[in-house]
């Protein structure tokens, strides 16, 4: 049986492609006797966008070399906060009031400084006092009033919620303590400026890590014990937060961006220390409205109803902290408001810079010891090394060749240079009460300075990695000539500023050091690595900076000295009864350390109530109504006679009186430390305690 065959679709014909059309190609055949004309494409000078990728959830990329940045700081801040590892020079202490221990006790490496007196022989003491009292909001040992609502230490108080760099006195105690508080400076400091400037630079991770290095280990810096970090670290991210606020465009991190928001700038506020936080604060207001200029407000205006609704809430709860705060710290306020210093102090700038704007090139041949005369010391002396005159040179002649201008950079240049007409012209008494700049010296404000000049300069880094110019002979060598030109400049003045303390030959090798760091700065010197070339070469000259501060362990320096466990144990005993140091400073400073309530010592503002007793009309408080360190003498005329003077110092003053002065009855002084041998006048009502070599601890007999 035949099978059944399937049937064959039957085949379409294929149409048939359409053939070719001729194209028509130019002749390649010319004529021998004319040249060919090249054909040319113009070049144009360019400036392209830096596009780094951003991530959709904030302004910064928390990739992983971020991560780890991050890590590494947060582990080494805990590291050595659990080590008890410092930076302080308290070990000064073993030689200023020795007992027979160690010089070198508590000290791991390093040098310390006598000159920073305001880190060794105030605060460390002054914190020893807060903690050996209780943290109290009144503490008369450091000033009228209640002065720690006012003065940066840890106190019990909802004020320390603010200063979280005070946070391991509570918890860890004072050894852990106070290397919290060394450590915190330095960690958060790099981890701020550095998000500070990734937001800054679009993501621009090793820019950003060199530039929290530059402006954390310059001689502005280290030399002022880190001060001055921890409002630039705060005040750099509340600009991270705010911008994080105005451009993220989702609903839910406008929440906890708020609250960041009215913490961190509640912080900044409240910490006082208006000569740095006022110039401070324009130079972050600059660098806010450069930012908005420069890029697009539409992701501002995301949602923008809701930010507005949280930045309110944001000025509410600052409005709320600041109301609460200032009616506890409102009669210690007006107090120092009251003050010949710093209450009344008014200035108009127009001092200049302490040595002059190039000085910090040279600061490799300067120490604590030695220093050019006219420059008073070297903590005065130190700022930021200043690229500012190139760089304001090769914007020019980016703007002469692409008629661009940046506006962030431009903010920067702005503020900057107004920052620097208040230093070196002044302004008029109205214009800066105005401003209140006013609350600020020329030398305060020279930090600053230095600040804005290192950010001017990490923005131009990264400006010029966007730019595509060709190069031009005429800009380069005329770029090369400008820097040659300006160190032979800060070589001449130097040698005649430091009134002959260098000669030409010791600032030769420095300056052709800065005149090829310059020239890296130039728009038509290219080559890859030009930013890490220029970065490498300023932490080789940071580096010696790392030496500044040494590096010490615990508190054991005053905790341990003979002094004070004898005035301790005393204390201890009779916590109540109030002192009097018959002496030098450093030995009233080791008192204040014990918690004893003493009259001589820092006084961080008046004791207005203790000085009318000792002067009850009055008559000189010209010479006390300020911050100072008053030194008291035994003075003994038979007529119980108190004697004010101001003293060799500034912040200094001289006070004479009797030791059985019924005065000092009457405001309860129990207790006498004489930093010599008393004569038996100086004693007639005062019974011998403990005698510790030179020194001798009385007590009142009634």
């Amino acid at each position: 049986m035949a099978k059944k065959k399937k049937p064959v679709a039957p085949i379409r014909p294929v149409p048939p492609r359409p053939a070719p059309q001729a194209v028509s190609t130019p002749s390649l055949q010319f004529d021998r006797n004319q040249p060919p004309v090249p054909v040319q494409t113009p070049v144009r000078d360019v400036v392209t966008p830096v596009t780094q990728s951003q991530p959709n959830n904030g302004l910064i990329q928390f990739d992983r070399r971020l991560k780890w940045f991050l890590g590494i700081c947060i582990g080494l801040c805990l590291v050595l906060t659990l080590a008890k590892v410092n930076y302080s020079s308290i070990t000064i202490w073993n030689q200023i009031i020795p007992d027979g221990s160690d010089p070198k006790r508590g000290l791991i490496t390093g040098t310390p400084h006598t000159i920073r007196l305001d880190e060794w022989g105030i605060l460390a003491p002054v914190f020893l006092s807060q903690i050996n009292q209780g943290y109290p909001v009144t503490n008369l040992a450091i000033g009228g009033q209640q002065t720690p609502l006012v003065m940066n230490v840890p106190v019990k108080h909802v004020i320390s919620l603010f200063r979280p760099d005070y946070w391991g006195f509570f918890a860890l105690g004072p050894d852990m303590g106070f290397a919290f508080w060394w450590n915190f400076k330095f960690f958060f400091t790099l981890i701020s400026l550095t998000l500070f400037f990734l937001v800054l630079t679009k993501n621009n991770f090793w820019l950003s890590v060199f530039g929290a290095f530059w402006i954390t280990f310059s001689s502005g810096m280290v030399w002022w014990s880190m001060f001055f970090t921890f409002l630039i670290g705060f005040g750099a991210l509340t600009f991270v937060v705010f911008m994080e606020l105005l451009y993220t465009k989702r609903r839910l991190p406008l929440i906890w961006l708020g609250i960041a928001l009215a913490y961190l700038s509640t912080v900044y506020a409240v910490n006082l220390y208006p000569a740095f936080q006022i110039p401070m604060a324009y130079v972050l207001v600059a660098l806010i409205m450069g930012y908005l200029i420069q890029n697009k407000l539409t992701d501002v205006l995301v949602n923008l109803p809701l930010k507005l609704a949280a930045l309110m809430a944001v000025l509410g709860l600052i409005g709320v902290s600041g109301y609460l705060y200032y009616q506890d710290a409102k009669p210690t306020l007006d107090t120092m408001t009251q003050t010949v210093y710093p209450g009344q102090r008014v200035n108009a700038g127009g001092e200049g810079f302490t040595t002059n704007w190039f000085s910090e090139y040279y600061s490799w041949l300067l120490s604590d010891t030695k220093l050019p005369q006219p420059w008073f010391n070297i903590c005065e002396a130190s700022h930021f090394v200043t690229f500012v005159p190139i760089v304001l040179l090769g914007l020019a002649f980016c703007f002469v060749r692409t008629r661009r201008v940046d506006p962030l950079l431009t903010a920067s240049v702005v503020v900057l240079l107004v920052l620097l007409s208040y230093m070196e012209f002044g302004w008029p008494l109205p214009l800066a009460k105005a401003t209140l700049l006013s609350t600020s010296t020329s030398a305060r404000v020279q930090l600053v300075v230095g600040v804005a000049s290192v950010v001017l300069t990490i923005l131009y880094l990264n400006y010029l990695a966007s730019l595509k110019l060709p190069v031009k002979a005429v800009y380069l060598f005329s770029g090369i000539a400008a820097a040659i030109g300006l160190m032979i400049y800060a070589l001449l003045v130097n040698v005649t500023d430091a009134a002959g303390f260098f000669t030409t030959s010791q600032l030769i090798a420095p300056t052709l050091f800065f005149v090829l760091v310059s020239i890296l700065l130039l728009p038509d010197v290219q080559f890859r690595h030009r930013t890490a070339a220029f970065g490498g070469a300023m932490v080789l000259f940071l580096l010696p900076n790392l030496r500044v501060n040494p590096i010490g362990i615990g508190m054991s320096p005053i905790t341990e000295n003979v002094v004070y466990k004898a005035v301790r144990e005393v204390v201890q005993r009779d916590p109540k009864a109030r002192w009097v140091v018959f002496g030098s400073q450093p030995l009233a400073f080791m008192t204040t350390a014990t918690g004893a309530n003493q009259l001589s010592g820092l006084k961080n503002q008046p004791d207005l109530n203790a000085m009318h007793v000792l002067d009850p009309t009055a008559k000189r408080d010209s010479v006390y109504n300020r911050h100072a360190r008053p030194v008291y003498v035994p003075y003994i005329d038979g007529r119980d006679s108190v004697v004010i003077n101001p003293g060799g110092a500034a912040d200094t003053y001289l006070v004479g009186v009797d030791p059985c002065s019924p005065k000092l009855k009457q405001l309860g002084v129990k207790y006498f430390l004489f930093d010599h041998a008393p004569q038996p006048a100086e004693v007639r009502c005062l019974k011998q305690v403990t005698s510790l070599g030179s020194l001798f601890i009385y007590q009142a007999t009634n």
